[in-house]
């Protein structure tokens, strides 16, 4: 990471805790004043994938980046405890549990199907707090447009999965990770940081658990995009369109579903624009919201 912020050790160092229930400690880094803003990270990264864009925002927001459970410096329980509905009450107790009232969403990757799960509880009335504003990064939206790379493929396979993730090495997710990304590839020290944070309490040994998600999407996708799609309030979409799980191809179909939101094209970025190009991100949602 560059600019002003923290090593992955200091971002935990600097960030706190809160328990939901017994065993699932979530950590969380907060920064900042101002409209409370939760940055949502996805698949297989952890917030640390946001540490630049939260420094770039600190000064006009309260920028909130907590890690799902299973993900980052949060706990890593044993049992069929990560699901959607869970990660999505888990956003909610958080934002209890800062006595918060509403929050703007910034959502990326898995972190946008909590989202539109969060959605769905607003649009049935059952939700804890208010949404003022939504940006979206690369996701599956419309959900009939995602491309799984062929490692994930792997990893969500019954039995064969749990094989594939007991396999996985430091190597094989850096070059994973690259293959997803535009012209910014992670240098031997960028991804030691991000990796401080994969690989904690041995977190990328359950990346066939964490992506069980997949299977509720299937389930449940038509509602969760119903959700996102009629949502009244603003929507941006800032996009990396060189990525092949849901670059350029996703985005065209989200136009159509999402005519009323602003779009940010960012050329040369692939998957995770949070870390490929953080000052233009951050730029984009300073400006939106």
């Amino acid at each position: 990471m560059g600019g002003d912020a923290p090593s992955a050790r200091d971002w935990i160092a600097q960030g706190a805790y809160f328990a939901p229930k017994p065993g699932h400690s979530i950590f969380f880094h907060r920064v900042g004043e101002g409209p409370p803003t939760l940055l949502l990270h996805g698949f297989p990264t952890w917030s640390y994938d946001y540490a630049e864009v939260a420094m770039a925002l600190r000064r006009e927001f309260d920028v909130i980046a907590p890690d799902f459970l299973g993900y980052g410096a949060s706990a890593k329980p044993k049992g069929r405890v990560f699901s959607v509905g869970g990660a999505a009450q888990m956003i909610e107790d958080l934002v209890s549990h800062l006595g918060l009232r509403e929050a703007n969403l910034v959502i990326h990757d898995y972190g946008a199907i909590v989202g539109q799960e969060l959605l769905d509880r607003r649009r049935k009335g059952a939700l804890s707090f208010k949404i003022g504003s939504v940006v979206l990064m690369n996701c599956s939206i419309p959900f009939s447009h995602y491309r799984p790379t062929a490692t994930m493929k792997l990893l969500m396979t019954p039995l064969l999965g749990s094989l594939a993730a007991s396999r996985l090495t430091k190597e094989k997710i850096r070059a994973g990770l690259n293959s997803a990304r535009g012209r910014a590839k992670l240098s031997e020290s960028a991804f030691e940081e991000l990796w401080r944070g994969i690989a904690r309490e041995g977190g990328h040994k359950i990346s066939h658990r964490l992506l069980r998600y997949n299977r509720e999407r299937a389930r449940h996708a038509p509602r969760w995009e119903e959700a996102l799609f009629s949502f009244e309030g603003r929507v941006k979409l800032i996009w990396g369109v060189e990525d092949p799980v849901s670059g350029a191809h996703v985005l065209e179909a989200a136009r159509s579903k999402l005519p009323r939101a602003e779009i940010a094209e960012l050329p040369g970025v692939g998957h995770f624009p949070p870390s490929e190009a953080p000052a233009r991100v951050a730029s984009e949602i300073r400006a939106f919201l």
